[in-house]
């Protein structure tokens, strides 16, 4: 798909696949173990309350939960996540099926575990930008941003995850990229306000505009993971604060008018 990813590259995929493709044809055989982590084979479960390789059962499963999404982020957004059954993730978490269902209802629900993770990274990096105030709204436009589109596309399997693994998987999850959608909106609309505050821009609401900009901001990195040459990461920030600034002059106060559209 014109993806590459530094952070988690294509070979570990690939050798993920091989061994899974062997073993269902010639059985699991010895020392055939695969792990994102360690060498150790598929644990089996301690008894209730007891401690198992020094490890509490709680800690355990806190440990077998962060092995299944890191599992989940690199083979979803690599392998693709229809072409991805429990069982393989399993195989290469060294989890048990039994302690999958334990975590996870299904795997969708391991996939939006997943996306909420990346999300939560991309809201931390998006707040710590925006922290400081920078008077000049284009400079602040370009902070948010740059934080934003590097916490995307710095590991390009967070995007795959949020723009393309998770499109059209159920109802409940377009409910949820939607949810987060004009989450992202609701973050340029209250950006928007505080210039109106100050007198900047023009008063009217300005949620549709918003979601407009959040939905160019997604296009346009949908784009950049299809591509087969995707521009540099700095390029793509630089188009969209130039968008940015069409829009944001567009919705200046103009002496002797109400402002812009």
């Amino acid at each position: 798909m014109g993806v590459k990813s530094e952070a988690a590259p294509g070979y570990l995929a690939y050798l993920c696949e091989k061994t899974w493709e062997r073993r269902k044809r010639f059985g699991r055989g010895k020392g055939m173990h695969l792990s994102v982590e360690r060498d150790e084979g598929v644990e089996t479960a301690p008894k209730k309350g007891r401690t198992y390789r020094g490890l509490h059962e709680d800690k355990r499963r806190e440990e077998r939960r962060e092995r299944l999404i890191a599992t989940g982020l690199e083979l979803f957004a690599t392998r693709g996540y229809t072409r991805t059954p429990i069982e393989y993730i399993c195989e290469v978490s060294h989890v048990t099926t039994r302690h999958f269902y334990e975590l996870f209802s299904s795997k969708e629900e391991l996939l939006r575990a997943v996306l909420e993770r990346v999300m939560d990274g991309a809201r931390k990096a998006v707040a710590e930008a925006l922290s400081t105030w920078i008077e000049d709204p284009v400079e602040r436009a370009r902070a948010g941003l740059s934080a934003f589109v590097h916490s995307y596309l710095d590991d390009p399997r967070h995007v795959r995850i949020v723009l393309v693994e998770t499109v059209g998987v159920s109802e409940e999850m377009e409910r949820y990229r939607r949810e987060l959608l004009h989450e992202f909106a609701g973050v340029i609309e209250a950006e928007v306000r505080e210039l109106m505050r100050k007198g900047v821009v023009a008063e009217r609401d300005r949620s549709m505009g918003s979601l407009a900009m959040a939905g160019a901001v997604n296009e346009l990195l949908i784009d950049w993971a299809y591509s087969e040459d995707p521009p540099p990461v700095q390029r793509v920030i630089d188009e969209l604060v130039d968008l940015f600034e069409v829009v944001l002059r567009g919705m200046e106060v103009v002496e002797g008018g109400s402002g812009g559209s």
